[in-house]
């Protein structure tokens, strides 16, 4: 009975850091637009807590992936819905961030032409990570499955 009350407060102690981290990313992504679009600072004043924030982004996505939990447990519709969604939004993302930062003026059909050809090569970017995290993530779960 201790194991297992031992084991309980483990997962407790688990979940409320895992809570925590959350809380600390959100709020990491929170100063940076606060600091980009309120403070209008240049990106040089705060390029380390963007690096510090693309870094855990990528560690979740890439731990995650090596693990085999990338999406591994949907369904295939929804792995591709959740793909989908997750370009749509990020290539919206980057769109509004990119008409922002680099100052294209889109009455200019030379801007215009610039922003659409970077979202482009931002799409392709973002569907073969996407495509060769969940690949990844797949074969280590395919792993995981026969070990046991």
């Amino acid at each position: 009975m201790k194991k297992l009350e031992d084991e309980r407060i483990i997962a407790e102690k688990r979940r409320i850091n895992s809570n925590a981290f959350g809380i600390c990313f959100l709020a990491l992504w929170g100063i940076i637009f606060y600091r980009q679009y309120l403070l209008g600072q240049p990106i040089s004043e705060y390029i380390d807590i963007f690096l510090l924030t693309i870094g855990l982004s990528i560690y979740i996505a890439v731990n995650n992936a090596f693990k085999g939990l990338y999406l591994t447990y949907r369904s295939k519709a929804a792995k591709k819905k959740t793909q989908f969604v997750g370009a749509l939004v990020g290539s919206i993302t980057f769109a509004i961030v990119q008409c922002f930062v680099a100052g294209y003026d889109l009455t200019k059909v030379e801007d215009i032409f610039k922003t659409v050809v970077s979202l482009v090569i931002f799409l392709l970017i973002w569907i073969g990570g996407q495509s060769l995290l969940l690949g990844i993530s797949q074969r280590k779960a395919e792993e995981g499955a026969e070990e046991e």
